[in-house]
């Protein structure tokens, strides 16, 4: 039997190699062995909100420069809506660092970002990912908030 990996080291190299499988049908100029190797070298010692952040800002490091092709991409991995609240942490945790990377990389692209905060909130959370627009952007947030309060 396979020994499982606890949450810290799921963010590592098998979580590179499974974001480079989902990104490389999407942006075949992705440098998977580069990215990986990346992340398996960068993570070690790290906690694992160090290795998500990290994660992210390989994501950035390896992807198109230009934010709006690169949440595409990232937006583009993401599959199918998640039925319900269970499935956030065991079928998509490894949408964290694309949280994340709209966290670091997106406050200067609010509508984009709020758009990727919605989508990646249908399968796992964008909590994290939307409080700096929340701290930037306080009233175009509360009136996104109270809209998505009253949809489905």
């Amino acid at each position: 039997m396979a020994e499982r990996l606890n949450i810290t080291e799921q963010f590592g190299k098998s979580l590179a190699l499974l974001l480079s499988e989902k990104i490389r049908p999407a942006y075949p100029g992705f440098d998977s062995s580069s990215f990986v190797q990346a992340v398996d070298e960068g993570v070690v010692g790290k906690t694992y909100t160090q290795r998500v952040v990290f994660i992210a800002e390989q994501l950035f490091e390896h992807l198109p420069e230009d934010y709006a092709e690169a949440i595409g991409i990232l937006l583009a991995i993401l599959g199918e809506e998640n039925p319900n609240e269970t499935g956030m942490f065991t079928h998509y945790w490894w949408i964290m660092p694309v949280g994340k990377f709209v966290e670091l990389f997106g406050l200067d692209d609010y509508e984009l970002s709020i758009k990727a905060i919605e989508e990646i909130t249908k399968r796992n959370t964008g909590e994290y990912a939307i409080r700096p627009f929340i701290r930037h952007y306080p009233d175009l947030c509360l009136k996104q908030m109270n809209n998505w309060a009253q949809s489905d």
